[in-house]
């Protein structure tokens, strides 16, 4: 187990900037997810930890000790790729056991070892196949135990499960879960899937354009996202953003004026009240329900009919466009008009910039972090 502390890191490649400056801490033991779209510089990031990539400025500090420039090999680390990157005309054995092979590792050890980790990932029985006898989950146990074998300090995952299909997914973030469970490493995993973030982290790292926008639990990002981004890209289907039409101000906070002319009421400084511009309500689809007095008029475009719930894609009266996922199967079709409101307490208020002005600062716990 090991911490990993990112202070002030820049990355470039020639004139193109991809890493603006990333300060994060990382505690021992901890499952840390870095998710974020394509581009954003999450996999850039974990190859600069592995030393794959040099760092143009800033420090890595593993253990407390600089890192910044040390030899990929020093640092304690094993990386899982997308790609399972596994020697063809060698067993499952030798595949888990040829990094220590290559560090001249006595046979018995290497041995003893490789039938630790097979055993911990139900491998036992395929030590003598090639790989072209497994399926894709067994290749990827396979990849994930010839870095166990090496006993590091921190593992590295890049997208390992992006190749499999969705059932597999599934299947191999259970037993990722489990691993890190019995093992107790300071992992470190990137995704761009919201699902693998949300189940496997302790910690999410949300990242954009080179920046992190935000570091929290999952749920803690979930329902108190610092902007619009991150209140974006967490959800499926993704958070509504509807254009407020006027603020005024009220005994209790401001009132914001919703498409079709209803107001909800919301506990925001009066200063804001009387401009209205670039002011989105934020609303998560699950948050919504048909109600017969709804403050929001839904002409029904398409519905997704779920079995265990109902997805409705429609159009506001100024022509926003709105999701809501309703429980159950509720008899919807095309064309329909419907009223739906929303829980107020879960409503999110995003100003032009895209700052949540009802994000709470959270009280400091858990592990990950990012530096101040």
């Amino acid at each position: 187990m090991a911490t990993v502390e990112i202070r002030s890191l820049k990355k470039s490649f020639g004139a193109a900037t991809i890493l603006q400056g990333a300060d994060l801490r990382m505690e021992e033991g901890e499952f840390v997810v870095l998710v974020g779209p394509s581009g954003c510089g999450k996999s850039t990031l974990l190859r600069c930890i592995a030393g794959l990539e040099p760092i143009t400025s800033g420090n890595l500090v593993i253990d407390g000790e600089d890192m910044t420039t040390a030899d990929p090999v020093k640092r304690g680390i094993a990386m899982v790729f997308q790609s399972y990157a596994l020697y063809p005309h060698m067993t499952v054995g030798e595949n888990i056991g040829f990094g220590l092979k290559i560090a001249n590792t006595p046979k018995a050890e290497i041995k003893s070892r490789v039938a630790e980790v097979a055993r911990l990932l139900k491998l036992d029985s395929m030590l003598d196949r090639k790989p072209k006898a497994l399926s894709g989950g067994q290749r990827q146990r396979v990849a994930i135990g010839r870095a166990l074998a090496r006993k590091p300090r921190i593992f590295l995952f890049d997208e390992p499960l992006s190749n499999l299909d969705a059932s597999l997914r599934a299947e191999m973030r259970v037993e990722l879960a489990k691993l890190h469970s019995s093992l107790g490493n300071t992992m470190v995993y990137v995704t761009h899937d919201q699902v693998e973030a949300m189940t496997l982290a302790d910690r999410m790292v949300v990242m954009s354009a080179g920046k992190i926008e935000q570091v929290g639990a999952p749920l803690e990002l979930f329902n108190n996202p610092a902007n619009r981004f991150v209140a974006g890209f967490l959800g499926q289907p993704p958070m509504n953003f509807i254009k407020v039409t006027s603020a005024r101000a009220t005994a209790s906070g401001i009132a914001l004026g919703l498409p079709g002319g209803d107001t909800v009421e919301v506990g925001l400084p009066a200063p804001l009240a009387g401009n209205a511009e670039g002011l989105e309500l934020g609303v998560r689809p699950e948050d919504m329900s048909i109600a017969p007095e709804g403050r929001l008029k839904l002409e029904v475009e398409v519905v997704e009919q779920l079995g265990g719930e109902t997805i409705v894609y429609g159009r506001l009266a100024d022509g926003q466009l709105v999701t809501a996922k309703l429980a159950g199967q509720a008899e919807i079709a095309g064309g329909d008009r419907l009223a739906l409101d929303f829980s107020e307490e879960r409503l999110h208020v995003f100003d032009a910039k895209g700052a949540n002005l009802r994000y709470r600062t959270p009280v400091p716990h858990g592990k990950a972090k990012a530096l101040s």
